[in-house]
């Protein structure tokens, strides 16, 4: 299996959510077996950073917003589908 780039704060500002999926599939696989064999106090914290990124990605808020959005432009009610997978996690924060 090929190494993987852990996921930054900093990624959620360069890269889209459609960048950053198959990032958080890989880091969560690397968590998945990590956390069977125990973590250590470092691990912990690690996975609490992924967790709070995972979060940041996936932004119920945001993805509510998705779900209106596309409901709208499939009635015709808007002129393009949403942004939300081509949007930097990091600038819906601000």
């Amino acid at each position: 299996m090929a190494r993987f780039k852990r996921l930054t704060q900093d990624d959620l500002n360069n890269l889209t959510r459609n960048e950053l999926l198959p990032r958080l599939e890989a880091e969560q696989e690397y968590w998945a077996r990590r956390e069977r064999r125990g973590l250590s106090a470092a691990d912990q914290q690690a996975r609490k950073e992924f967790t709070d990124i995972v979060f940041t990605v996936l932004n119920p808020d945001g993805l509510a917003d998705l779900i209106a959005e596309e409901a709208a432009w499939l009635k015709g009610e808007r002129p393009t589908s949403s942004s939300y997978w081509e949007r930097k996690p990091g600038c819906d924060q601000r």
